[in-house]
């Protein structure tokens, strides 16, 4: 994604936001409430990174939505090609200023992936393991809103 901006491609990473994100490791990566899979990354420093904000379904608990989403989705995510990293962020409280208005949603998690390339994110789109995927998030998952960012890093 070109860039006018005079920061260099290390201090830059492509994020998409959104709920076909939500998956996927290598075939050797363990997947548990947080743990990652560390990225190896390109030379230039740049990845696309996909995330999802995610609200449970409103016939489920905060704990059944994590259960299921740690030990059951995040597992079949192996299956997935492409990926090179993968984390879950399991919100536990949140908070909101009094000097700025709030934003009236519900985030029960965050599930975060990396890949190294286009072709990376290309392959994982099309594969059936991810079909299977969002067909799984589809049952436990009620809400999700999605993004498209330039990163930006400023304490590394």
């Amino acid at each position: 994604m070109p860039s006018n901006n005079k920061l260099t491609s290390a201090f830059r990473r492509r994020t998409l936001i959104g709920l076909t994100g939500l998956a996927a490791l290598a075939a050797t990566a363990k997947v548990g409430c947080g743990e990652v899979l560390e990225a190896s990354v390109p030379p230039d420093g740049s990845m696309i990174k996909r995330a999802s904000l995610l609200a449970r379904k409103p016939e489920i608990s905060h704990e059944e939505f994590v259960k299921h989403w740690v030990e059951v989705h995040a597992p079949m995510a192996r299956a997935c090609p492409g990926i090179s990293r993968y984390t879950l962020t399991i919100v536990k409280t949140s908070s909101t200023r009094k000097d700025v208005a709030p934003f009236e949603i519900q985030v029960d998690g965050i599930a975060e992936l990396w890949f190294k390339d286009q072709a990376a994110f290309d392959l994982y789109q099309s594969s059936p393991a991810t079909r299977r995927l969002r067909d799984d998030g589809a049952t436990f998952i009620g809400r999700e809103i999605d993004f498209v960012t330039e990163e930006k890093v400023v304490i590394s």
